[in-house]
């Protein structure tokens, strides 16, 4: 079965996190509150930047199927079994289709076996979780789809295909599985909420800042190859630095935030001058030669608007522990899911060479 990525069904999960923890961010709520359905959004390793990075987890899931439909939907055939999962086969088509959702037009020989690697061990995962989901009883309607497309109508055409509309069942029997299993009995207290704000007291500071993607590089030659590439050769910048950049930010697509200072003066000066779209020029720097794409800028509220806009700070705060915890609860669930699994990865059938985590269990 091909897989929409797990990071993107988390995005679209913790979307949904706001209207859960308001009270909770207010502090002026009852003593608990149930997030069952509060998520956080990144399968990996997450640290603050990366939580509270906005996502717009429909409009990714619609792209992905568009992926789909542009890919292919034959059956796996006679196509080589690459693992097994339980003893379940996983097929190399099934794989194939999977990078294509995930890295669109980057999939192909260029793609190299650390991130083939990588993208294998989050489908094996994906896998673990649809498992688990069906042996809990769980499933999801025709009505439950039909209720994903009515609320996003751009939804409509993919619930109109039989291998689309799967896709998408898959991506809510995911979201089903984590909010009626893994987090059911989470409870999230306002006393819990409040040592995080007291903890995080200095985000709530209005500085001016900017949201920003960056791609890094260890050469001129390569950082001017990629400036072209999302400048005049029509590639997505986001989609550009999760595949080449070697910042820490490439993961979320290259986008962090920072505040006025606290990037190396080198880097400042180039972003300074943007505009909201614009790219830079490649810069030089001790880490390597950067291109950078400014996103927004951010700037203080004035005085009439400076308590709605730390309330809506602190919302902030209380939304990102809400994510953390979550979090690491989910990956704590899926490391027990992993560790009694049995899998095996055939290398030979791979067509790369496998360097990820999960061949010897």
């Amino acid at each position: 079965m091909a897989a929409v990525s797990t990071e993107r069904e988390r995005n679209a999960m913790a979307a949904r996190l706001a209207s859960q923890v308001a009270q909770a961010a207010g502090l002026r709520s009852t003593n608990s509150l149930n997030p069952a359905r509060a998520f956080a959004y990144n399968w990996s390793t997450l640290d603050a930047q990366r939580i509270r990075l906005m996502t717009r987890s429909q409009t990714t899931l619609v792209l992905c199927l568009i992926a789909w439909a542009t890919w292919g939907c034959g059956g796996s055939g006679r196509s080589p079994v690459i693992a097994r999962i339980n003893g379940g086969a996983v097929y190399r088509s099934d794989f194939d289709r999977f990078l294509a959702l995930k890295l669109g037009e980057f999939t192909g020989p260029e793609v190299p076996d650390a991130l083939q690697s990588q993208m294998l061990d989050e489908y094996v995962r994906r896998r673990l979780v649809l498992d688990e989901a069906a042996e809990a009883g769980l499933a999801i309607s025709d009505a439950e789809i039909e209720q994903a497309a009515a609320e996003n109508p751009q939804l409509k055409s993919a619930a109109a295909s039989p291998d689309m509309r799967e896709e998408l069942a898959d991506h809510l029997l995911v979201e089903k599985y984590y909010s009626q299993v893994v987090l059911r009995e989470v409870q999230i207290t306002t006393e819990e909420v409040q040592k995080y704000i007291e903890q995080n007291q200095s985000r709530l500071t209005e500085r001016p800042g900017f949201y920003v993607r960056e791609i890094r590089a260890q050469s001129r030659e390569e950082a001017e190859r990629l400036r072209e590439e999302v400048t005049t050769g029509g590639g997505d910048f986001a989609a550009v630095a999760r595949l080449h950049s070697d910042a820490p930010s490439a993961e979320q697509g290259g986008l962090a935030r920072y505040d006025e200072g606290q990037l190396p003066e080198v880097l400042e000066k180039a972003i300074r001058p943007l505009q909201p779209g614009d790219v830079s020029a490649v810069i030089k720097s001790s880490y390597g030669f950067h291109v950078f794409k400014l996103e927004r800028r951010i700037q203080p509220y004035p005085g009439d608007s400076r308590r709605s806009q730390l309330d809506e700070r602190r919302a902030q705060l209380a939304e990102e522990f809400a994510a953390r915890k979550n979090q690491q609860i989910v990956d704590e669930a899926l490391d027990r899911l992993v560790k009694s699994a049995a899998i095996k990865i055939n290398q030979s059938a791979l067509g790369f060479t496998y360097t990820g985590e999960l061949g010897q269990n």
